[in-house]
């Protein structure tokens, strides 16, 4: 299913209630390279839908206040992105990023600072956390000597405060907050992966490292949110 003119792709899986993204993706310089790929090899191993971008940066941010938009269209392109991110029936939003200059390799964030006087706050702390050992161990386990990168460093925000993509006044992750606030039980997580990580198909030598990276994080995630 296409959406908002051929620039926003929405495709349905198997699990409607979690969601992997990628805002910015593209070609262009402004993107974030290969991030479509990325999402979608994630999308796959977790039997989720789908929801990316093709070249809209540097034109807009999908994931940014729309009316900071240039045009009614692309006004339009973020309430496209954002309504679907945010469905009643997303349980897991996953927003892939692409970065080249975060302090970790691998860059995770809820977009806040946990409140331990809010249940949802202990729950979601707990599973990241969960997230967090369960990911570094299948990293160290599973990324074999004959793959052409080391293992990627693992920063997750709040617990790692040196994590630089936190997240933290990215508009979308703020209403995702608030609705958090209101009682309504979705989780949602920021991740920024480093360029050496990201590739756009098995012709590159590092395909097996994006791979890798992708089967860690897909396990990682089910053994945590029990999706």
């Amino acid at each position: 299913m296409h959406e908002g003119r051929e620039k926003v792709f929405y495709i349905p899986g198997k699990k409607r209630e979690l969601l992997v993204a990628a805002p910015h993706h593209g070609y262009i310089p402004g993107s974030d390279y290969y991030t479509k790929e990325f999402a979608a090899l994630l999308a796959i191993k977790l039997d989720g839908s789908l929801l990316y971008a093709e070249n809209l940066r540097p034109l807009v941010d999908l994931n940014k206040n729309p009316q900071l938009a240039s045009t009614p269209q692309l006004i339009e392109l973020c309430h496209t992105y954002q309504q679907h991110a945010l469905s009643e029936q997303v349980e897991l939003f996953l927003e892939i990023h692409g970065h080249v200059n975060g302090h970790y390799d691998l860059e995770l964030s809820c977009g806040f600072e946990f409140n331990p006087s809010h249940q949802f706050d202990i729950e979601f702390e707990e599973r990241l956390a969960s997230l967090r050992k369960t990911l570094k161990q299948e990293i160290a386990d599973n990324w074999k000597d004959g793959l052409p990168l080391p293992p990627p460093s693992i920063g997750v925000f709040p617990f790692d405060q040196d994590v630089v993509m936190k997240a933290t006044k990215t508009y979308l992750f703020q209403r995702i907050r608030e609705v958090q606030l209101q009682g309504r039980r979705i989780y949602g997580i920021h991740i920024e992966i480093y360029k050496n990580f990201r590739t756009k198909g098995p012709d590159s030598p590092a395909y097996t490292c994006q791979l890798a990276l992708v089967n860690a994080l897909a396990q990682s995630i089910n053994m945590s949110f029990h999706f």
